[in-house]
């Protein structure tokens, strides 16, 4: 009998636990109702076992609470105003880098305990006590609780692992948004409200006027100081489609012109347009003896060969212009006949001391492809370890050496994501550096020399700083504290190592559809220095 009644017991205690592990919210007084069931019942049915009768309760308790936490969370969501999901429909429309940021990766502990209490959010009905606290600017946050800064997207978490409490928050915020989106954007194809982009650009655009005036000083102490930070609005007339920095001056390109800026000014003047068709310039790279290599799509008729990429619909040949300081071309190299080396389009190039041109194309099979200044094809930097994202990053560090990203093949941004320098010579990667970004970095898109560190790195995360011997590198602008929207931002990386964002809040369109032009509206466009200084 004691070996049946302790059986009894284990087998009731594991129903319990079973009913835990399912995430049903058992009512404190489950085990008090059973035993009364059990009293009530007649004396020839005492010899039921009470774990029989508690595996009905909850077999029964299973499909019931299920269904009722499914209409509880409904009944949740739908309890939230108007305002309140408008609250949330803006915060989307305000986010200026397009994603949801953090000031932290969360632990795998907290990757675990994020996933279970998801379950239960959603099928028991379990809820916050309190709302995530949302906070106006970056700075706000004092490093307690969780909380929500909207024009980045971005969850700020404590460097201590988060309660459970403090993850519900958060799971209940992101079902809120989400349920508002989908209410708010039906409500938005049915024209009973308007959509908030004109509201949101407004406020973007009085921020950056507001910023400007503030911030307004001397050129003269832009051009000479490293750590100066400047918001520069755009007051010349080019339709910006690429930006580059120079040895003392940014250019700007745009269909069939490029111009030539002056650092810490707004305006800008025609520095070439001597183009011999319609020309997209998608790359510009000035070396040190002043030399300036540009990147271009010359538009070809359709037929004309089959080298030829494609831009709305119409067909550009690649080609890589040499103009001298002062804006003459001194060598026009096709790069045509190049196509199984360099792939369809160049995305990155930098030039070393010696003049080779190293080349970083799409649909290329090769890290980089180097060429001499007579355009002639000198060599495939390769490897069969590591790969390069086509938007990764070339520089020339403090060293001489070029430098390019690096991630193992296969990887993707899950990969020892870091730097490699280049030996021409044996056409290779030499010193490698490998995970140098910290976890969850996606690659890093301009490498250069930092003011006061061999290194600065702008990636999808923000601005880096790091030096050779470093395990990681420094994130010193999140992308959250960013002062202009992240994405849909132009950027280059000025000789003394602050990074220049050029953003416009309204573009031009051209055409329809698949062959629809965009361009930059001038007078909406705004340039940001920041300085890429270490912490």
């Amino acid at each position: 009998m004691k070996d049946r009644l302790e059986q009894e017991v284990i087998l009731e205690q594991k129903l319990f636990n079973m009913a835990e592990q399912e995430e049903i919210r058992l009512p404190d007084t489950l085990r008090d109702k059973v035993d009364d069931i059990l009293v009530s019942l007649p004396k020839y049915r005492m010899t039921l076992r009470k774990s029989v009768i508690l595996a009905a309760a909850l077999t029964a308790m299973l499909s019931i609470t299920v269904t009722a936490a499914v209409s509880v969370l409904q009944q949740r969501m739908e309890a939230m105003n108007e305002k309140e999901m408008e609250e949330y429909f803006i915060q989307i429309y305000r986010n200026a880098i397009g994603a949801d940021n953090y000031n932290r990766p969360y632990t795998e502990a907290e990757k675990e305990r994020m996933a279970q209490l998801r379950k239960s959010y959603e099928e028991a009905g379990l809820f916050p006590e309190g709302a995530l606290a949302m906070i106006s600017e970056p700075g706000a946050y004092r490093g307690k609780g969780v909380a929500f800064y909207g024009d980045t997207a971005t969850f700020f978490f404590p460097e201590e692992e988060m309660s459970d409490e403090e993850l519900l928050q958060i799971i209940d915020f992101m079902q809120k948004r989400d349920y508002s989106l989908q209410a708010m954007n039906e409500k938005l194809a049915a024209g009973e409200i308007e959509s908030p982009t004109e509201t949101v650009k407004e406020e973007l655009e009085d921020r950056t006027e507001a910023a400007a005036t503030e911030e307004s000083v001397l050129q003269s102490e832009a051009v000479r100081n490293p750590a100066q930070e400047l918001t520069v609005p755009y007051t010349g007339t080019l339709e910006i489609c690429a930006m580059a920095a120079g040895n003392d001056c940014i250019f700007l390109a745009g269909w069939n012109a490029v111009h030539k800026m002056e650092i810490g000014s707004g305006d800008s003047a025609l520095f070439f347009d001597d183009f011999d068709a319609e020309t997209y310039v998608s790359m510009l790279y000035q070396d040190k003896k002043g030399d300036i290599y540009m990147s271009l799509m010359e538009r070809v008729p359709e037929g004309a060969d089959n080298l030829s990429a494609t831009i709305a619909g119409e067909h550009y040949r690649t080609s890589l212009w040499i103009l001298s300081e002062d804006g003459e071309i001194k060598k026009k190299i096709d790069m045509s006949p190049y196509r199984d080396e360099i792939g369809s389009r160049i995305t990155r190039m930098a030039v070393d001391d010696q003049g080779y041109i190293y080349i970083r194309s799409l649909f290329s099979d090769s890290l980089l492809s180097v060429f001499d200044q007579n355009g002639n094809f000198v060599k495939a930097i390769t490897s069969d370890r590591y790969q390069s994202h086509d938007a990764g990053g070339i520089g020339i560090g403090k060293d001489g050496k070029v430098y390019t990203q690096i991630e193992e093949r296969g990887t993707g941004a899950d990969g020892k994501m870091g730097i490699a320098s280049v030996n021409l010579e044996k056409g290779c990667l030499e010193d490698i550096y490998e995970n140098i970004m910290p976890e969850g970095t996606i690659m890093p898109d301009i490498i250069a020399p930092g003011a006061e560190t061999d290194f600065v790195f702008w990636g999808y995360d923000g601005i880096f700083t790091w030096n050779l011997g470093d395990e990681t590198a420094v994130n010193v602008l999140p992308a959250y504290e960013a002062p202009c929207p992240w994405e849909g931002c132009l950027y280059c990386a000025l000789p003394d190592g602050r990074i220049v964002f050029g953003y416009s809040t309204d573009y031009r369109i051209e055409g329809e559809g698949a062959d629809a032009k965009a361009y930059r509206v001038p007078e909406k466009t705004c340039f940001y220095y920041r300085a890429g200084l270490p912490k």
